[in-house]
């Protein structure tokens, strides 16, 4: 059918033009028309399969990327929620390269391994765990201080806060990790550390829109949160919300405007004692500290994923409040210092009622009626002295046998737990119980 067709357009075309028709040579071109035709076909159809192949290719490789990538995210989540996977066992020699003021009374201290290796990586969020020599006497002091830089394999950075005596009680001592770091730690010291830990730490195998709370020196995991975001080039939306008594408690305040700087990145501010140089919409976005009120002004909704950090006050109101607000539990991610964790951690059914704990050490029956946060707590108030840490469930200092009896813990334990043991600073009985003390 075709070569007809093109014999007869050939022929009028011939005739029209006052030419002889010679059948044989229509025939002729009619044949190598259709062989070109054929040609072009069959070329067509093996560069389609080509252009289909090489998309199937791409996406394949995309498909296998974005696998790769989950599953990565997916060991990653795994080994930082696992108290007991560390990178490495005990503690390691690391040497001060660097000390910085960032603000009154607050120091950042780089750290490098004293065998030159490089670093495993850590979970932004993570702490680092200090076995402190202060008294040559004595057992080294158990202190943890989150990473306040994201993952490097060149060096870790703590950023400490002096730390004075409890309010009101002027005649307690102040801090001592923090004065040992700020009096006794200088570049060239050398410090004992443990692995990075922590089960407080950025999700690595979520995408979703987040909210990063801090206030005081709680800020340095969520510092530690946003680089990693910025430096990944992440296009997640991120709101910053951070809140310190004036500029000049304010650490890392450059840093946070290279921050404000970026796209996905929302910062707000805000100074609960702003000093008379302190501008507002300047210096700082809000006055006052940062509750539920200042977080129903910034946030569009309470739909994202919320990370906070800081002192007891701030997290005794603002976590209820967030949950009150309608943030599910699996959206809401928190760590306190001291036993502000217990305090928010806590829940009805780890009130047991009335019981006896014993003290091995003590030989002695004490009653517990509840109205102390923790076992820590109760075994200070009878005058049972325990090894005490972070107080926050994360050094593993507080670590004691439970001989007889169960106990529960107000917050997944940052440190190894045995079967048969409890860290003091953030358990309760469950009944009577014996502790070996």
């Amino acid at each position: 059918m075709l070569v007809s067709v093109l014999s007869y357009f050939l022929t009028a075309d011939l005739i029209e033009q006052g030419c002889i028709v010679d059948w044989q040579s229509v025939g002729m071109t009619s044949g190598t028309i259709l062989l070109g035709i054929s040609a072009l076909q069959t070329l067509g159809a093996v560069v389609a399969r080509g252009f289909r192949g090489r998309a199937a290719r791409r996406r394949y490789l995309a498909r296998r990327s974005d696998f790769n990538q989950r599953l990565q995210a997916g060991l990653q989540w795994a080994r930082a929620a696992k108290p007991t996977f560390k990178a490495w066992s005990g503690t390691r020699p690391f040497r001060v390269s660097a000390v910085v003021d960032e603000a009154t009374d607050c120091k950042s201290f780089y750290l490098t391994p004293a065998d030159g290796r490089p670093l495993p990586r850590f979970e932004p969020g993570q702490y680092l765990t200090f076995d402190l020599q202060t008294d040559p006497r004595r057992r080294p002091l158990v202190r943890c201080y989150s990473l306040s830089e994201r993952p490097r394999e060149d060096f870790y950075r703590i950023t400490i806060k002096r730390t004075g005596a409890p309010l009101g009680k002027s005649d307690l001592p102040p801090g001592q990790g923090s004065s040992f770091f700020h009096d006794q730690i200088h570049v060239g010291s050398t410090l004992e550390v443990q692995s990075p830990q922590g089960i407080f730490f950025l999700d690595p195998t979520d995408d979703g829109p987040v909210v990063l709370i801090g206030a005081g020196i709680g800020i340095t995991p969520l510092l530690s949160m946003a680089n990693s975001i910025v430096h990944q080039q992440s296009r997640r939306k991120v709101f910053l919300l951070a809140g310190f008594g004036n500029s000049r408690e304010h650490p890392f305040r450059s840093r946070f405007l290279e921050l404000a700087s970026c796209d996905n990145l929302h910062l707000d501010l805000s100074y609960s004692r702003p000093t008379p140089a302190d501008t507002l919409g300047r210096d700082f976005d809000h006055r006052g500290r940062i509750d539920i009120a200042r977080l129903r002004q910034v946030l569009p909704s309470s739909n994202f994923r919320f990370y906070v950090c800081g002192p007891a006050p701030m997290m005794e109101s603002l976590v209820p409040a967030l949950l009150e607000w309608g943030v599910p539990e699996s959206h809401l991610h928190y760590e306190a210092f001291g036993p502000a964790s217990v305090k928010v951690g806590r829940s009805a059914n780890l009130d047991a009622g009335p019981c006896h704990v014993k003290f091995t050490q003590e030989g002695e029956s004490y009653t517990w009626t509840g109205e102390h946060p923790s076992l820590l707590d109760f075994a200070e108030s009878q005058g049972v002295a325990l090894d005490c840490g972070c107080r926050a469930g994360n050094c593993g200092q507080c670590l004691v046998t439970v001989r007889e009896g169960k106990i529960a813990h107000a917050k997944e334990p940052g440190s190894p737990v045995g079967d048969h043991e409890c860290l003091t600073c953030i358990a309760v009985p469950q009944g009577d119980v014996v502790l070996d003390s």
